[in-house]
């Protein structure tokens, strides 16, 4: 299977800020990854990437958080009973001249029925009662894409909310304050300019089988494996293979790992990343199916 071909946009965007991946540990001493947003007043609503039925009091919150969503949409001209996915920026909230409900988006990807094809990076307007589910993606952006218009003209019966970036910034960091969301660079290994990382990780002493990935304590115990960042190394030097669990790296990429016991496990070159949304339906990467299992601690 092409794993490019089956990403999804879940935490794995280069957005600003990714909900942070705690670690619990339970009494048999094994680590449960979370992604959570509980006790976060305002937001504790709104669970991550499970649909919930739309409501302008929840996309509120989310356009004043720089939320990004996922929409499943059914346009006038859509004949598919469950409508079409789209991937978006909520920007702003409001009406028409005849009081229906619109919601301005940038539109980073999915499928358009009048369009008859996909389309990427562009603005749309969408009606919100046609909006069949709603669904926190994870991710949160920070910048206003090109064109945006906080006096939104396509809202002639009045605007609700709108992207307000200051407003967007002090909520987001507010949440970087409670250790509930962090910056994306920090579960990363390496990036396009610095092609080279040294990441601290935890050795969980057990082994990712790819032919039975849910067989694995920490990938079974996770409530929503849609949640997983997961990389794939291979030694520079030798022939071991070993997974980074909470951390996302990009191919080619060369990462030094250090547990948190500064043993040194030597220098690895990125394989691949993926998210859990993909875990199951793969059997190998590079061809190789078995990998020592690590959690990701921190990049120093």
């Amino acid at each position: 299977m092409n794993l490019s071909q089956t990403r999804a946009y879940y935490n794995n965007k280069p957005v600003e800020f990714v909900v942070k991946e705690s670690y619990e540990l339970i009494e048999d001493n094994e680590y449960i990854p979370r992604f959570s947003l509980k006790n976060v007043k305002d937001i504790n609503n709104i669970p991550i990437n499970k649909p919930i039925k739309y409501s302008n009091d929840l996309m509120t919150k989310c356009i004043k958080f720089g939320m990004m969503m996922l929409i499943n949409y059914k346009g006038e001209e859509d004949k598919h009973f469950a409508g079409h996915e789209r991937v978006i920026y909520p920007m702003v909230l409001g009406r028409s001249s005849k009081g229906k409900n619109l919601l301005r988006g940038w539109h980073l990807n999915g499928w358009s029925v009048s369009q008859k094809r996909h389309i990427n990076k562009i603005w749309r307007l969408f009606r919100t009662d046609r909006i069949l589910s709603m669904t926190f993606t994870g991710s949160f952006y920070r910048l206003p894409p090109a064109g945006y218009n906080m006096n939104d003209k396509g809202m002639r019966g009045g605007i609700i909310t709108k992207a307000d970036f200051n407003e967007i910034r002090r909520n987001q960091q507010n949440l970087v304050n409670q250790n509930k969301i962090q910056n994306r660079e920090e579960v990363t290994m390496g990036d396009e300019e610095r092609k080279y990382a040294t990441i601290k990780v935890k050795d969980t002493e057990t082994q990712l089988d790819l032919l039975k990935a849910m067989d694995n304590a920490y990938i079974n115990n996770i409530k929503d494996t849609s949640t997983l960042r997961l990389s794939f190394c291979k030694s520079v030097y030798g022939n071991k293979y070993v997974a980074i669990l909470g951390a996302l790296g990009q191919p080619g990429n060369t990462v030094k790992i250090v547990t948190d016991k500064n043993i040194q496990i030597g220098v690895y070159k990125v394989l691949d990343s993926i998210t859990g949304q993909v875990l199951k339906s793969i059997k190998t990467v590079k061809g190789n199916s078995i990998y020592d299992l690590y959690l990701f601690d921190k990049k120093i």
